[in-house]
């Protein structure tokens, strides 16, 4: 699993470097929507708020250097719907790791698979950056009490369910009832785990627990696609 999130992470960035390259941006500042084209046979680029993220402020670190996070209060305006805007500074994320960032806006492209991108701003707007969800985590996810929620979400997370039998349909949802029992005792095991958290720890685990539950990721391969923060750091 954690082989495929960095192969999606690398084809994500190589895909939005390649299909921006030939495309100029058109920004509407009255929108939440942001849209380029430069042919009409080009893909259509497609920037969006994304509130069920960007709600729970600024709780990631940057973890990856698959894309560059630019270093200056200005270049938040031009990042912001502009991905194709090319900062004159940039900054290790070993310089920033202790930097919390709030996600801002999802990117993705009409009609063309791969995996979209978010805008991430620190606080101050010094640092931004638009990077695939395997570059985030939540910052406080290597802590000894989050790491008790996190076990069991690993091993839904790497129990395979490709199996001879082919319980689960061509959209990967799962239709094994066993396989889907073993989900379910452990996500419970990790809301148990949650609410001993105390504050805006829990509020925000349980929530993102809650959301995980809501959007099928049990019975679902791709958990790693969703827009969940919680499940981007589960690697």
């Amino acid at each position: 699993m954690k082989s495929r999130k960095i192969l999606t992470t690398l084809f994500a960035a190589a895909s939005v470097a390649t299909l921006l390259g030939a495309a100029p941006v058109t920004v509407n500042a009255a929108s939440s929507v942001s849209t380029t084209t430069s042919t009409e046979n080009s893909p259509k680029l497609i920037i969006q708020n994304i509130p069920k993220l960007s709600k729970w402020g600024y709780i990631v670190n940057v973890n990856s250097s698959a894309q560059p996070i630019y270093v200056g209060k200005s270049n938040y305006a031009k990042l912001v719907n502009n991905p194709l805007f090319k900062g004159t500074r940039t900054v290790s994320p070993k310089k920033i790791k202790n930097v919390r960032f709030k996600v801002e806006k999802v990117m993705h492209f009409k009609g063309v698979s791969g995996s979209p991108e978010y805008f991430v701003t620190s606080k101050d707007h010094k640092y931004n950056g638009w990077t695939p969800s395997a570059g985030l985590q939540y910052y406080a996810i290597n802590s000894k009490p989050l790491q008790r929620v996190i076990k069991p979400l690993k091993k839904i997370e790497g129990r395979s369910p490709i199996k001879q039998n082919g319980k689960f349909t061509s959209k990967g949802t799962i239709t094994d009832r066993k396989w889907l029992a073993k989900n379910e005792h452990d996500y419970a095991l990790a809301v148990k785990a949650a609410k001993k958290l105390k504050g805006n720890q829990r509020k925000f685990v349980l929530g993102s627990l809650k959301q995980m539950k809501q959007d099928g990721v049990l019975r679902n391969v791709m958990m790693e696609k969703k827009d969940n923060i919680l499940l981007w750091s589960v690697n």
